[in-house]
C-alpha cells in the first residue's frame, strides 16, 4: 500500500469517528463562544463536552516523593503527578543479591527493592554502597555508583 493510500485511509477512519460526536457537542460549545466570564465559559465548554469534574485533593498526608519514585502505577494504586518526583534520589544499599549473568537485585534501607536490567561487568554492587538512581525519559531509570560515572538501566520491583 503506498503511502498515499496509507494516509488516506487513516484520514478518513479519524474523521468518521470523530464526526460521530460532532453535531451534538458542537451545538452545545457554540454557545459558550459568548460567555465572557473565562471560569464560566471553560464550565460551559466541560459542561458542553461532558468532561468529568476534577475531584478535590484527598485530605490525607502525602507520601513523600521518595516512596513514589520508581513506581509506574503497578505498585501503588495512584500515581503521583511525575513534576513532584525527584530527578534523582541517593540511597543506601543493604542488601545485595547476584541474580546471574551480570544482575543484581537490590534492596535499599527505605525499603524498597530495584534489580538492575543491564550487566556491565566493570559495577559491582555490595552492602553499604551509596548509589544514584536517576529517572530518565519514558519511564526509565539509572543506576550508578557513588564516585563511579558507568551506570546501567535498573527497574524498581517493590
Amino acid at each position: 500500500m503506498s503511502i498515499r493510500v496509507w494516509s488516506v485511509s487513516l484520514f478518513c477512519v479519524m474523521a468518521g469517528g470523530a464526526a460521530s460526536a460532532w453535531p451534538e457537542d458542537l451545538t452545545a460549545a457554540r454557545a459558550c463562544v459568548d460567555v465572557a466570564d473565562t471560569a464560566a465559559r471553560l464550565a460551559c465548554y466541560d459542561a458542553a463536552f461532558a468532561a468529568k469534574p476534577v475531584p478535590p485533593a484527598s485530605p490525607a498526608a502525602p507520601d513523600p516523593p521518595a516512596a513514589s519514585f520508581g513506581d509506574n502505577g503497578q505498585l501503588q494504586s495512584q500515581l503521583k503527578a511525575k513534576a513532584n518526583l525527584p530527578k534523582k534520589l541517593q540511597l543506601r544499599v543493604q542488601r545485595v543479591v547476584p541474580v546471574g549473568q551480570g544482575l543484581y537485585r537490590l534492596t535499599f534501607e527505605n525499603g524498597q527493592i530495584w534489580e538492575t536490567r543491564q550487566a556491565d561487568w566493570a559495577l559491582e554492587f555490595k552492602s553499604s554502597d551509596m548509589v544514584t538512581i536517576s529517572r530518565m525519559v519514558f519511564d526509565t531509570y539509572q543506576i550508578s555508583l557513588a564516585g563511579q560515572g558507568r551506570s546501567v538501566g535498573v527497574k524498581r520491583i517493590q
